[in-house]
């Protein structure tokens, strides 16, 4: 039959029939301590083999008092009582000078009227103890024991163990209940939560019974079992999961760090959702808002930022890859102390290399090496891969669920929210406990205002404030901004500068899976027809490329248009849908989806000829509801909002790059004439003289009303 033992750091165990004390695991190796002092390192394996051991549920009786094993002069400096350590250093101070004549010990640091007579060096030892004895009122003996004790432990041989005892509060608990508490608590650490008396006590109480039997290891009584819970579990199980999930993603052994010696040399990426809720006029609806950073190791720097509705999209990414080589431009309201001149750098130099940099912020600007990200989908698309390979940029993933693999960046999203997001209105707390009441009602600021205050405060704020994270070189003990670590930085490592890009928009763009062919009608792409005056000029023609289509890009944040790039003139032209019109506002891949679905439900199906006019129905009904806007659903607002934003996003990417040219312009959709009737319109009351408009009600004579009592008495 199996045993169990548990074996921790000051337990105790029975070994070639002596008593020892755990004082230490080192991998296989365990560090033991006899009782009576002796010290011996053995293997875990041969300890437990040998048949002599024995584990011992309670410490003996004469252990030293729980300070066995542990560092003397960290025991002395964790003292609450602080008279014991004084008393201490006071007895070191006679002992000294009965040993050498002097209370410091030493000669050159002597007192005034040092050495006393009775303590002069040229006296015996046994002379001097005499003296010290009467001086102290204590006997010979205990000056020698005195003695004795501070030359085996130091100053801690001197402590009076009455005023400095170690207390264990679970030295009266079973090792068996600590073993079940911990493991439970380990079973649960990402389970709802629960109160320590009723579900995780009873849970506890059945891991016991199941692995010694019902009823012979029996929990301590509620009140100290909560105590003994707290004690043991960092994190009780009635604290909030999210909490205790956290506690449960951190890794079981040392933590790395990720190094960084220059700028670029590791750049961390990640998304979060922004405490802030956004508010559209439009609308008079609030909407949740995601915040995607890129952060250099090296000089904590905000290098790139992008704030959008809910649903982080891989072009975003890519997008924001081009944003980390790109400057920061300035904005006509901020002071010119802002401006990237104001950076300790040779801004003269840096300007003859990238003429971009006149109008730039205070802001590095940095050709990544490596990107550190985690496994969110947008970051694991083929447009970053691309956009990576194109600038001969490292990628390495972080492990799942693991977000101390990003331990700046995520520091950094706490930052962000204590300086700038509770001081938002419409902040909405980090979780549903920390949540305002009517949140809604106070957020007034729309999604672009709140990317301008962003902005600023990473230029005015955080990359000027001092970093408890950045040192200056030979001085830790003086801390530097990320703009002045980066000014630093370039002086060791250089400036490395940034590709440009005309066409960077374009060719980050997603390719539609194994190309197109451009027949008569156009080309095919998601179930939309897309067409331009180009594409006549090569409809059923090969690509020069392998597999004889031709690649066509789309903006999944706008389907209106597609993108085709003419190999012969090395030329990029907008593909327009064929069914829509000018009043049919940009829509995403997500409002294309529902459209289908809608269509599918109504029997549609793609292969008919007029499954294009029913996705343009489809997406006329999302986008047009009959009924008014404030009696929209959450739904068709939030898609209303979303669809809006996406679409002035990727026209504000369009135009950083050279304009494809343009498809030609859709037909106004036909709007029926108003015909006037034939028949006259019928009225409640007769036509009276002039015009309708200047009917008066009150100059309707009323009808008599019959009254039988009248007509009788006629």
């Amino acid at each position: 039959m199996d045993q169990r033992y548990r074996i921790a750091a000051e337990g105790w165990i029975e070994f070639e029939e002596e008593q020892h004390q755990v004082t230490g695991l080192t991998g296989a190796l365990v560090r033991l301590r006899s009782n009576s002092g002796h010290h011996q390192t053995i293997m875990l394996s041969v300890l437990l083999s040998d048949l002599s051991f024995r584990a011992l549920a309670v410490p003996p009786a004469d252990a030293d008092n729980g300070a066995a094993g542990l560092d003397p002069g960290g025991v002395l400096a964790s003292l609450k009582d602080k008279q014991a350590r004084d008393d201490a250093l006071e007895l070191e101070a006679h002992l000294y000078e009965a040993t050498t004549g002097y209370r410091s010990g030493d000669s050159l640091d002597k007192e005034s009227g040092e050495p006393r007579p009775q303590y002069h060096p040229d006296l015996l030892l046994s002379a001097r103890v005499v003296a010290k004895a009467a001086e102290l009122d204590l006997t010979e003996r205990r000056i020698w024991q005195l003695l004795e004790g501070w030359q085996e432990k130091g100053l801690w041989g001197l402590v009076d163990r009455r005023k400095a005892r170690l207390k264990n509060p679970l030295r009266n608990i079973d090792e068996r209940v600590i073993a079940a508490i911990r493991e439970q608590g380990a079973a649960e650490r990402r389970d709802s939560s629960s109160s320590v008396s009723t579900r995780f006590r009873r849970r506890t109480q059945n891991r016991l019974d199941a692995d010694y039997g019902p009823g012979v290891v029996e929990l301590p009584k509620p009140d100290t079992f909560r105590r003994v819970v707290k004690l043991i579990l960092h994190h009780s199980p009635s604290d909030p999961a999210y909490q205790r999930i956290s506690d449960a993603n951190q890794p079981d052994r040392t933590f790395g760090n990720v190094l960084a010696h220059r700028p670029g040399q590791v750049v961390m990426l990640d998304t979060t959702p922004l405490d802030v809720l956004a508010f559209d006029p439009a609308m008079n609806a609030t909407y949740n808002v995601e915040l995607t950073v890129a952060i250099d190791v090296a000089t904590r720097s905000i290098l790139a930022w992008r704030l959008t509705p809910l649903g982080t999209k891989a072009i975003d990414i890519g997008l924001l890859l081009a944003d980390i080589m790109t400057p920061e431009p300035m904005r006509p309201q901020w002071a010119d102390a802002l401006r990237y001149q104001m950076l300790r750098v040779p801004y003269e130099r840096h300007l003859s290399v990238d003429e971009r940099l006149a109008e730039a912020a205070a802001r590095p600007v940095i050709y990544p090496e490596t990107l550190l990200y985690d496994h969110g989908k947008p970051y694991k698309s083929d447009v970053v891969k691309r956009a990576c390979r194109k600038w001969k940029i490292d990628l390495q993933d972080a492990r799942k669920l693991k977000p101390t693999d990003k331990p700046q960046v995520e520091r950094l999203f706490g930052t962000v929210r204590e300086q700038l997001s509770m001081h938002i209105a419409g902040y909405k707390g980090f979780n549903v406990a920390h949540r305002g009441q009517h949140v809604e009602e106070q957020a007034r600021w729309t999604l672009d205002e709140i990317a301008e205050f962003f902005a600023e405060y990473v230029i005015a704020v955080y990359q000027n404030q001092h970093h408890r994270g950045l040192h200056l070189h030979g001085f830790p003990d003086l801390n530097v901004s990320p703009n002045e670590a980066y000014a630093m930085a370039l002086g060791s490592a250089g400036y490395v500068d940034c590709p440009r890009d005309p066409n960077l928009y374009y060719e980050l763009l997603p390719i539609a899976d194994g190309g197109r062919a451009i027949n008569s009608y156009g080309v095919e792409l998601n179930y939309l027809i897309y067409n331009a005056d180009i594409l006549y000029q090569l409809r059923r023609a090969k690509s020069p490329y392998d597999n004889g289509r031709w690649p066509i890009r789309y903006d999944p944040r706008n389907l209106l248009h597609a993108y085709f790039h003419n190999p012969s003139n090395n030329t990029w032209y907008t593909l327009r849908w064929t069914k829509a019109l000018n009043d049919l506002q940009p829509f995403t891949d997500i409002t294309l989806r529902e459209a289908r679905r809608l269509v599918e439900l109504r029997d549609g199906d793609p292969k008919d000829k007029d499954f294009q006019e029913q996705i343009a129905k489809a997406l006329w009904d999302l986008q047009n509801r009959t009924d008014a806007p404030e009696m929209w659903t959450k739904t068709d607002r939030k898609r209303h909002t979303r669809d809006r934003h996406r679409g002035e996003a990727q026209a504000q990417d369009e135009a950083r790059s050279t304009r494809a040219v343009p498809a030609t312009a859709p037909p106004p959709r036909l709007v029926p004439e108003v015909v006037e009737p034939t028949v006259p319109s019928l009225h409640a009351v007769p036509d009276l003289p002039g015009e309708d408009d200047d009917f008066d009600p009150f100059a309707v004579q009323p009808a008599e009303v019959w009254n039988p009592h009248t007509s009788q008495e006629g």
